[in-house]
């Protein structure tokens, strides 16, 4: 086994062991924490595959800017008070148990069915990225999908909204 094989098994594990925290966390802020680790994780496997930007991006956009609105969102609502209040059902739980188990075992059907990826021969394009692969990437985000990013945007804007509006009617 080399390097690369370990660092990928490691990763996967990382994400897959702190996703499956974040689902079964109670208290929001330790979920939420949970899913940081989960998206460095995430950025380790992009490295691996030669997309160190969108690993850089996984970061700073994901891990940085998005989970710190959820922490403050969370904190606004006081979403610890609620999650304690809250009565729950044994249905429920055992629904989700069903549905987790049934969406695993098609994925991994598919996934044994499916067969390996062509490998590439060489240093073709498929290995290497392009040296002016950040310029494409800001062009065809900002021409082909400025209408998705823009809605992105707005959403989340009308999320941290909402979030001051709940809180300042609880206070009230």
């Amino acid at each position: 086994m080399n390097t690369e094989t370990i660092v990928f098994a490691l990763a996967s594990a990382l994400a897959i062991v702190f996703s499956l925290v974040m689902l079964f966390q109670r208290k929001p802020v330790k979920s939420v924490l949970s899913l940081v680790v989960t998206f460095f994780g995430l950025a380790i496997l992009s490295v691996l595959l030669a997309a160190p930007f969108i690993a850089a991006l996984q970061v700073i956009v994901y891990a940085g800017a998005i989970l710190v609105l959820f922490l403050f969102v969370i904190m606004l609502l006081n979403l610890e008070q609620e999650a304690a209040d809250k009565e729950t059902r044994k249905i429920h739980f055992y629904l989700g148990i069903l549905a987790v188990l049934g969406l695993g075992g098609l994925v991994t059907g598919l996934t044994l069915r499916a067969g390996n990826p062509p490998v590439p021969v060489g240093n073709g394009p498929f290995l290497i990225p392009a040296k002016d692969e950040i310029p494409l990437l800001g062009k065809v985000l900002f021409t082909d999908y400025l209408l998705a990013f823009e809605a992105l945007s707005v959403l989340l804007l009308l999320a941290a909204v909402g979030a001051l509006i709940l809180s300042k009617r609880r206070f009230e």
